[in-house]
C-alpha cells in the first residue's frame, strides 16, 4: 500500500464569517479555504517515517550542460520516508510556510498544511518561501 501525501495551501483570504452568514458555514467559488492541494503517492513500503523541524535541506541537481549543483536551504521541515531499501523519500517545506500536519502512521497518510504566501514548488513535494529561495538558483537575480 502506497504512502498518501496530501499538501494544502491555506487562502489567507478565507473568512469563515462570510461562509457562516452567507453559504451555510460552507466555502464558495469566492471563498475557498484552500488555494490549491497536491495529492501524492509515495510507492513502495515505507518502515518509518520522521519528522525533523527547523532542518537543513539540500537540493541538488544539474543546471544543464553537465553543470551539477548542491545548495543548503536552512530552516526547512523535512518529513523523510525511508523504504524498505534504506532509501529515501523527502517531503519538505520553509518553516516560514509551515502551519500543522497530521501525520497517520497506521493509515499511511501525511496531511500537511502550508501558509498561503509566495513559494517556489522546484521538485514535486518541496515548498520554499520564495524569500527564502537560493539565489544561486535563480539566473536572472544577480547581487
Amino acid at each position: 500500500m502506497a504512502f498518501l501525501v496530501n499538501v494544502f495551501m491555506i487562502n489567507e483570504l478565507y473568512s469563515q464569517e462570510f461562509a457562516d452568514t452567507h453559504q451555510k458555514g460552507e466555502e464558495s467559488e469566492d471563498n475557498k479555504l484552500f488555494e490549491w492541494e497536491d495529492e501524492m503517492s509515495l510507492k513502495g513500503e515505507i518502515m518509518e517515517v520522521d519528522v525533523e523541524r527547523d532542518a537543513e535541506y539540500i537540493i541538488c541537481g544539474d543546471q544543464g550542460e553537465g553543470n551539477p549543483f548542491e545548495v543548503s536551504i536552512p530552516k526547512m521541515c523535512i518529513f523523510n520516508f525511508i523504504k524498505e531499501d534504506n532509501s529515501l523519500i523527502q517531503i519538505a517545506c520553509s518553516e516560514s510556510l509551515y502551519e500543522e500536519h497530521e501525520l497517520i502512521i497506521n493509515d499511511k497518510i501525511l496531511t500537511l498544511f502550508l501558509k498561503g504566501e509566495p513559494y517556489a514548488n522546484p521538485i514535486p513535494g518541496i515548498y520554499i518561501a520564495s524569500r527564502e529561495f537560493p539565489k544561486e538558483l535563480m539566473p536572472s537575480v544577480r547581487d
